[in-house]
C-alpha cells in the first residue's frame, strides 16, 4: 500500500510543478515530466513518437491560447 502512496504522492507533485507554470513555460510540451511519469507508474512505450506537421503544430498552439484566454471561436 506505502507503494501506491508513494507512487500517489511523487505524481501530484509532478503534475503540481507543471500546473504552477507561468508565461511560455506554460506552453510547451514537457517531454521530462511524461517521462517522470512513466517512470513512476512504469509504463512502456508500445509506439515511436511522431509530430503534427507544423502547420497542425501551431494551429494547436493558437487553440490553446484561446482556451487559456477564454477567446471563443
Amino acid at each position: 500500500m506505502e507503494d501506491i502512496e508513494t507512487r500517489y504522492n511523487e505524481a501530484k507533485q509532478i503534475i503540481q510543478e507543471w500546473v504552477d507554470k507561468q508565461g511560455h513555460d506554460r506552453c510547451w510540451y514537457y517531454p521530462d515530466l511524461f517521462s517522470r511519469l512513466v517512470e513512476i507508474f512504469e509504463i512502456k512505450t508500445t509506439k515511436d513518437p511522431s509530430l503534427p506537421s507544423l502547420e497542425e503544430f501551431i494551429e494547436g498552439c493558437r487553440r490553446y491560447q484561446n482556451e487559456e484566454y477564454g477567446i471563443k471561436e
